[in-house]
């Protein structure tokens, strides 16, 4: 299936929806059981397989520590993450760990942190590409920070101790850049030229 950028930006607001709600619904005593599991399926769904293994690892709520402070606590923490940028590549090099990708398109989708960092700006490059026929993240980059610290440019990397580096759920290369939607400006000067570039 041939997707369009505005579908991919419909595809990640509603993930972003998702794992705000399971951020949110972790401590809430007023969720049921049943709607939980719904939840848990519907944000699972966002993702490969792969990568989706490592993503979403504790899903079991313990009643125990679900307790109103704790609650509010996370309520009070907790960022739904904005969506600023999105970009398509055209023949992209995965890693070994990514497969069963229909086509030779990715999007990288920019996004804000889920805490308070500030200035709004994305420290988050999420990765969807087109699995069995839908949309699927694939897999995600953070910014390095020390790089940012010392250099003031932005950069992807993975964090080498993680699952989805020693794996290869990675991205080894983008691509050639082919379209780009533009949904929010950033206020920093450095991922505003970021922003507006191709």
């Amino acid at each position: 299936m041939n997707y369009t950028l505005k579908d991919v930006e419909k595809f990640i607001l509603e993930f972003i929806e998702l794992e705000y709600q399971f951020g949110i619904g972790f401590y809430d005593i007023s969720i049921t059981d049943e709607e939980w599991e719904a939840l848990v399926i519907k944000l699972k769904n966002c993702y490969s397989i792969s990568f989706g293994y490592y993503s979403i690892i504790n899903t079991i709520r313990d009643e125990s520590r679900m307790t109103l402070k704790r609650f509010n606590n996370n309520k009070n923490n907790l960022k739904k993450r904005r969506l600023f940028l999105i970009r398509k590549y055209e023949n992209p090099k995965f890693g070994e760990g990514i497969y069963k990708t229909d086509s030779n398109f990715i999007f990288s989708c920019f996004l804000g942190s889920d805490v308070e960092m500030g200035a709004e700006v994305y420290p988050t490059n999420v990765s969807v590409g087109i699995v069995n026929g839908d949309l699927k993240i694939i897999s995600s980059r953070e910014l390095d920070f020390e790089k940012r610290r010392n250099e003031d440019v932005i950069e992807w990397v993975y964090n080498k101790r993680s699952n989805v580096y020693t794996e290869d759920i990675t991205i080894k290369k983008d691509g050639i850049l082919v379209e780009t939607l533009r949904v929010f400006e950033p206020e920093h000067p450095t991922w505003i030229a970021d922003y507006n570039e191709g």
